[in-house]
């Protein structure tokens, strides 16, 4: 990392030589100034929130993409954030989107394929297209940078020079200005325009174009000769302050009516007549300059051959590989809308943001990251005292280191204090030193009554008392000389830790007996007893109600408050059991130093849970995603943390310093752009834009969606909601998909909220809709009429039941009849016969036995046909059919009268009560017997039957 004054070279037309650089380079501490004035040259609008030019470079937060991290492409030539708030890349192999969080590879445009092709400049339009300059495919424009639209091609047979961009510019009137390998043009309303003004324009390759303040192009090349448009003629303007064969890479608005010109051979601005050179010896990270970019806080960022600049206040700061950047050659830069600085290099993607705490390391000018004590003397000095190399004194910019070459003790420091005015007490492993202007004015040892060399704990109390801790014990400066209190026994003689002053008296921290010791009146009082161990106290605190603190190192945390004692650790709550320093804010919080880095509680809590009224504490920590460098506080020294005069808190960790400000632990930000970037219909895209209905079986709908926020966009968190079919917003958490199956038909809005870091809400402006369309059974008459066709056919189906049932009852009853008229015309009869016969014999027999024998037989044979008779009758009566005499006479003279072909008319009425079937029977015989012989001998052509039924007689 570099950071130098700049230097100031000016020169007219009539020519710089050699020996006038010289006394220009003599001339440049008086130029700071004027540079200053210079790095003003910044764009109209420019994002709020810029990297803090108080801040290195090297203390920002930086983050890297490379292959391992997504980066489809190592190299990036180009990088422009649109008006929708992504970041566009411009690779070897087309162009890539950026949302914070995924890369998009844009592998085809339009037909257009785009994997072979080297984008080397972006520009976004008036109308929010963006515009691609490639080496060798000519122009291609994204209509609204949309990459699902078609897109617009130019190429040297459409009028540009050549197929070969080097240098894209939009100027203030909506024209596009092209830089090509053999020349300039200029797209106006669609129509190119070729500058033919040879002599005027620089030679070969067009590689810059600018619009200075007063509208006019200035357009750089090969050769150090640049040209000034002014809307008629161009204007030749000739670099004087730079070889002929210099290359101009990149042009940028200064202030006034000059320009920033980035050149193969430094960084020059002009102003009329007047050049001023900046070269790396003047702090630039190397002469050869590949792009600028204007930045907020009258910045102005330099991407070089070797690194990268910020030029503000008259001065360089520079951030190189060896501080970690990517790769040396820096093509690209751009500023954000947050204020993060991206630089894309040979091999990388790279991020710079401010962090919420500030580092401090030996690239920042620290002598060694194996610090120990801090604090402010009462001049505001800040004082950092280190395990090895001195003592460091920070005066706001720089780091001034004293040693053991300067008078230091030894170059181990382990406790500081302050003095009277404008003195500090310092504190080595072999002696003390009282240091009065920033210079060495008196060393301590054994020599002068230190009970040991090796000091641990200084104090001066309000009584103007210095008290020294050190591993053989404890002294008071009496004069010259040091002496022991209480004797040659007790706390005194035991290895010290840390010592505060609580009310007029002395608090002495040890590593033998009680632990915690009160010293007044000659008294040594112990005020904790077995409470912890003695050993583990690491830092004294007393607040300005008088409640002392101690942080211990395995006992977490510890509050003594009139003898009443509370111990705090991380099964109450507490981040860590470690406490090496304690310090408060002005929010009433108390900051703590531990192993496991930073965190606060809030006093009112602490004091809450020590009276009962809390069961657990809630600590705020910063872990190494706020910004620090390191998880670990240093132990074992005094005093590890300390508030400055500004509120804001040093803390001592193992590597380095971390500087964080209370008041402003959160840096304010813009709402994030949310955009739904992608809705997936059954696995295949579709532009959220499109409002055609869903096709039919669209049952897996995923919707695609981020919020373009670059400073910390893991941390962002999401809600949805999709109006139709979710009744509340849905948390996603960091969750950028939301996914959808089986929805019913309908028509819905998707809608998208983001939070940031300060929970400001932001909502896509364009939620998606969509209308679902229904398959046929979907349909709302499908219900219907599947209900209709099913009542439909059971209607049928019982219809057709009832007649088969009927249709099987009549083949029953027809059989049955069959069989009682065969029954009847055969066995009955045979019966009858053989009954008769037996009667006819009965009657010839004398009375005898045998003749009562036969009578019963008769009788009997008798009864056998009534039963017969009632048998038969049932058989022509079907079970569920129509019974009795009507029926069988009407189905008997159908049958009779149809064999025969005659008419037949029928005026029998239904039994209105059932006959004995024995009745019935005979008079159906009867009937029978008189249409058989009306058939066979009346000679008819029709006969009618009719029955009647009479109270006591049948018809």
């Amino acid at each position: 990392m570099q950071r130098t004054a700049g230097a100031v070279f000016t020169a007219d037309h009539a020519g710089a030589k050699p020996a006038r650089q010289g006394l220009r380079r003599a001339r440049r501490a008086a130029s700071l100034a004027l540079a200053a004035v210079l790095a003003g040259a910044i764009l109209a609008a420019q994002p709020a929130w810029g990297l803090d030019p108080s801040r290195r470079l090297v203390q920002c937060l930086h983050r890297i993409w490379q292959l391992q991290q997504g980066l489809p492409q190592a190299t990036i030539y180009a990088i422009r954030q649109t008006s929708d708030g992504y970041l566009w890349l411009g690779t070897p192999n087309g162009v890539a989107r950026f949302d914070g969080v995924r890369f998009t590879v844009l592998r085809e445009l339009g037909g257009i394929s785009l994997e072979k092709i080297r984008v080397l400049a972006l520009v976004e339009d008036a109308q929010q297209n963006l515009w691609l300059g490639t080496d060798g495919a000519g122009l291609i424009c994204l209509a609204g940078a949309d990459f699902r639209r078609p897109v617009k091609q130019l190429r040297q047979a459409e009028g540009l020079p050549a197929d070969s961009i080097h240098a894209l510019f939009a100027d203030r009137r909506g024209d596009l200005w092209i830089g090509t390998t053999h020349g300039v043009a200029r797209l106006h309303a669609g129509e190119v325009t070729v500058l033919h003004d040879g002599e005027s324009l620089p030679p070969g390759t067009i590689r810059a174009l600018g619009e200075a303040a007063d509208g006019s192009i200035w357009i750089g090349g090969d050769g150090h000769r640049l040209g000034r448009w002014d809307g008629t003629r161009c204007v030749p303007h000739v670099l004087e302050t730079l070889p002929a064969e210099t290359t101009v890479r990149a042009l940028l608005p200064a202030e006034g009516s000059g320009m920033w010109v980035g050149t193969s051979d430094g960084l020059v601005r002009t102003e009329g007549e007047r050049e001023q050179r900046f070269a790396g010896n003047d702090g630039l990270a190397d002469d050869y300059v590949y792009c600028l970019a204007a930045g907020s806080n009258d910045s102005l960022w330099i991407g070089t051959k070797a690194g990268f600049s910020r030029l503000h206040g008259g001065e360089f700061d520079s951030f190189l590989p060896q501080d970690g950047l990517s790769q040396s050659t820096v093509y690209a830069l751009c500023e954000d809308r947050e204020g993060s600085l991206w630089v894309g290099t040979k091999h990388g993607l790279n991020q710079f943001a401010d962090r919420r705490t500030i580092p401090f390391t030996v690239r920042e000018g620290l002598p060694s990251n194996d610090v120990g004590p801090l604090l402010q003397d009462t001049a505001g000095n800040i004082w950092v005292g280190t395990l090895g190399a001195g003592l460091a004194q920070y005066d706001g910019k720089t780091f001034q280191v004293l040693t053991t070459r300067d008078g230091l003790a030894s170059n181990r420091i382990a406790a500081l204090a302050r003095g009277a005015a404008n003195e500090l007490w310092v504190g080595t492993d072999q002696g003390l030193n009282l240091l009065r202007a920033g210079a060495v004015a008196a060393t301590y040892t054994t020599d002068q009554g230190l009970p040991a060399s090796s000091v641990r704990a200084i104090l001066r109390n309000s009584r103007g008392e210095l008290w020294v801790g050190t591993s053989r014990g404890l002294a008071r400066l009496d004069g010259d000389r040091f002496v022991v209190p209480g004797g040659d026994e007790g706390p005194a003689r035991q290895p010290i830790h840390a010592l505060a002053e609580h009310q007029g008296s002395l608090l002495i921290a040890t590593t033998a007996g009680g632990g915690l010791y009160r010293y007044a009146d000659d008294r040594f009082t112990a005020l904790l007893g077995d409470a912890i161990a003695a050993r583990d106290i690491d830092a004294l605190y007393v607040d300005a109600e008088g409640l002392v603190w101690i942080g211990t190192q395995t006992a977490g945390l510890i509050l003594v408050d009139d003898q009443r004692v509370t111990t705090f650790s991380p099964a109450d709550g507490l981040y860590d059991d470690a406490i090496y320093g304690i310090a408060a804010d002005e929010q009433g919080r108390l900051w703590m130093a531990c192993s496991k880095g930073i965190f606060s509680v809030a006093r009112a809590d602490l004091l809450s849970f020590a009276a009962g009224r809390r069961s657990r504490l809630e600590y705020l920590p910063f872990t190494p995603t706020d910004g620090q460098r390191t998880i670990e506080c240093r132990g074992d020294v005094q005093p590890a943390v300390w508030r400055m005069q500004d509120g804001r808190l040093w803390f001592a960790t193992i590597h380095g310093l971390i500087v964080l400000d209370p008041h402003h632990l959160r840096i304010p930000l813009p709402p994030a752009p949310v955009v739904i970037e992608e809705l997936i219909v059954n696995g295949t895209s579709r532009s959220p834009t499109d409002r055609a209905p869903m096709p039919r079986g669209a049952n897996n709908i995923s919707f695609r969606y981020a919020a373009l926020s670059f400073r910390s966009p893991a941390r962002l968190s999401f809600q949805y909601r999709l109006e139709g079919f979710d009744q509340d917003w849905v948390d996603a958490g960091t969750r950028r998909e939301a996914i959808y199956t089986n929805l019913p038909p309908g028509r819905y809005r998707f809608r998208v909220l983001a939070r940031n870091l300060e929970d400001r809400p932001s909502e896509a402006p364009a939620p998606v809709e969509f209308t679902l369309r229904p398959h046929f059974y979907q349909a709302r008459w499908f219900l219907p009429l599947c209900l209709g066709a099913v009542g439909g056919a059971a209607w049928f189906g019982y219809r057709w039941r009832v007649r088969w049932i009927k249709s099987r009852l009549q083949a029953i009853a027809t059989e049955r009849s069959r069989i009682a008229r065969e029954l009847h015309d055969t066995l009955m009869q045979g019966f009858s016969g053989v009954t008769m016969e037996m009667q006819a014999l009965l009657t010839r027999l004398p009375p005898s036995p045998n003749r009562d024998a036969l009578q019963e037989i008769i009788g009997d044979a008798g009864n056998c046909l009534r039963e017969a008779r009632r048998s038969i009758a049932g058989l022509r009566s079907a079970p569920g059919q129509e019974t009795g005499l009507a029926a069988a006479l009407a189905q008997t003279a159908r049958q009779l009268t149809d064999a025969a072909g005659l008419r037949l008319k029928l005026a029998v009425p239904h039994s209105p009560s059932r006959l004995p079937a024995s009745v019935e029977y005979d008079l159906l015989r009867i009937a029978q017997e008189a249409l058989v012989n009306a058939v066979k001998h009346a000679q008819a052509s029709s006969i009618e039957v009719q029955l009647e039924y009479e109270p006591r007689a049948v018809r």
